[in-house]
């Protein structure tokens, strides 16, 4: 008889310790998991960056929704306390970078005078010297003059991220459009 239940209890001590394999197993992949959610992005990050995204980035900031022309630059008015301008928006999926712009902003034609035109330059690049993020830049065919900033986009965009660099680009253009129309003008800096 007790040959008879040494089987039997093999067998008890096997499904036993396959069970303890088991349960070991799945408190393993459960930390991993655990540690799979808690490396992933946060639910407002795009991995992917594309024109869909950018456009739904831009309504809940709360600006109009941009027009799309068929080269894919966004562009949408944009009224600050200042002034009022336009704000493009670029993708280069290619080189991942995404590209915002302020332009109708302000141009060398409004300087009043050759002195004057020494002024606004100057103060262009004493601006640009300053600011830590963005440029101001000049057309030199055209006389325009924008204010800009470009993101990388290698390994996707957060909406948090696109609020700030946005925000930053409208209230510095806004807030530096009077010093700079003053220079225009020959008022001083």
């Amino acid at each position: 008889m007790a040959l008879a239940a040494t089987p039997g209890c093999a067998k008890l001590k096997l499904l036993r310790l396959e069970n303890e394999v088991l349960v070991n197993q799945n408190r393993d992949l459960r930390a991993e998991l655990g540690d799979c959610r808690a490396d992933a992005p946060p639910p407002d990050y795009a991995t992917h960056v594309d024109l869909d995204v950018i456009r739904e980035y831009i309504s809940r900031v709360g600006l109009p929704a941009p027009t799309v022309a068929p080269t894919g630059v966004m562009t949408l008015p944009v009224k600050g306390k200042n002034t009022e301008f336009q704000l493009t928006v670029q993708l280069f999926a290619k080189e991942k970078v995404l590209y915002l712009s302020v332009v109708d902003y302000l141009s060398l034609e409004q300087a009043t005078s050759s002195p004057s035109m020494v002024l606004l330059l100057t103060q262009l690049a004493a601006i640009n010297y300053e600011m830590l993020l963005g440029k101001l830049q000049l057309n030199p065919r055209s006389g325009a003059i924008s204010l800009s900033m470009e993101v990388q986009i290698d390994d996707g965009l957060g909406y948090r991220t696109f609020e700030a660099v946005l925000n930053h680009l409208i209230t510095s253009a806004d807030q530096r459009y009077p010093e700079l129309l003053r220079a225009a003008q020959g008022r001083g800096i």
